[in-house]
């Protein structure tokens, strides 16, 4: 247990970000008193890093941690995100660079639609990835990437996606945007979703996925319009050896903690945890904003792997299991009194901190 406030700060700022505990007791010793500690994104920022989001939320290969991401590091005008080594038991040509590269970096097929992250332009900075907004001063930073191996990354992808008849658009117009690019930049077009700021917002607090027990695997996607206009957004962690109901009721409390989650409230719960294993292993939770500026929604559907299921994963993947099995971060109980202090909060009371 964290004895005084500022460790209690970091360990909450640890829990959200993943960020290393040395790192999360600097920064918060570093800021001032009551401050927020993951700070809203600009406008710019916002729209950018939820187009990482999006691009990240269904990767195409194993990945230990939740998307790939060890931790995040928000600032207001930029964010790092820290990615893992490459998996031992991942194929020789699915690394992380490669399927980065893959998702990031903006192209256009034949009708105009894109994959990628439209307007974003990759650098290499000081030895490190740098995404960029063309236009804006919004940058995501790639950690844990060799620059080199993600130039011959972007070389390859490129090869294969030209073979496949795609433009390039971060190579065709490296300073500006391309032709197909441009539809999603004006405001309420494609590319500024008026729920950017749930899905920015994911990507910012991404270290919660971890509290739900050992992560097997989560994946993402957008269903369809929430009734309020925004964008639904479906999540799906996959854990073992969690909490059950009180792991899934915590990361909804997490996420809609005044001070340090989103301006959300659960609208719907559906918990199947008193159910025998093997008769349903999905919990679904859906959270949104009760403000009408701020459209969309996001569905959280745990699934918990129990008996025959997880003892399969245990045996058919040994090492891959313990590897993900370090990952789980034990919740301090601490986090859930705070949690119960603050639950049912008003929007006033949004800068509480846990005492």
């Amino acid at each position: 247990m964290k004895a005084t406030v500022v460790e209690r700060r970091a360990e909450l700022l640890r829990l959200y970000t993943g960020l290393p505990w040395k790192t999360a007791l600097a920064r918060v010793e570093a800021a001032a008193p009551g401050s927020l500690l993951i700070p809203e994104p600009d406008a710019d920022q916002l729209v950018l890093e939820a187009r990482v989001m999006a691009a990240l939320a269904w990767r195409q290969i194993t990945t230990l941690h939740p998307w790939g991401i060890t931790y995040v590091d928000p600032r207001p005008d930029r964010l790092l995100i820290r990615f893992e080594p490459d998996v031992v038991a991942r194929r020789a040509e699915a690394t992380q660079a490669l399927d980065l590269a893959k998702a990031l970096l903006p192209r256009a097929d034949e009708y105009g639609e894109i994959t990628g992250v439209p307007g974003a332009r990759a650098h290499v900075e000081d030895g490190k990835v740098v995404l960029r907004l063309l236009g804006t001063t919004a940058s995501v930073t790639l950690l844990g990437l060799d620059p080199d191996e993600w130039r011959r990354a972007v070389e390859t992808q490129d090869r294969v996606m030209g073979s496949w008849g795609m433009t390039l658009c971060h190579q065709t117009r490296p300073d500006r945007r391309h032709a197909a690019e441009r539809p999603y930049r004006r405001s309420g077009s494609r590319g500024a979703a008026a729920s950017d700021w749930l899905t920015s917002g994911l990507l910012r607090r991404v270290g919660v996925v971890c509290s739900l027990g050992v992560p097997l695997a989560v994946t993402g996607w957008l269903n369809s319009r929430a009734r309020d206009g925004g964008d639904r957004w479906i999540i799906d962690p996959t854990f073992a050896e969690g909490y059950g109901p009180v792991g899934h009721r915590r990361l909804a409390a997490l996420l809609s903690a005044p001070g340090w989650g989103l301006p959300v409230t659960v609208v719907d719960e559906r918990c199947t945890c008193h159910l025998p294993p093997g008769y349903t292993d999905q919990c679904t939770t859906t959270v949104a904003s009760p403000r009408p500026e701020q459209p969309g929604a996001l569905e959280v559907r745990t699934i918990h792997r129990r008996g025959d299921r997880l003892r399969r994963i245990q045996q058919d993947h040994p090492a891959l299991y313990a590897a993900q099995k370090e990952l789980a971060h034990a919740v301090p109980a601490s986090v859930d009194r705070w949690l119960e202090s603050v639950s049912g909060s008003s929007k006033a009371d949004r800068g509480s901190r846990p005492s």
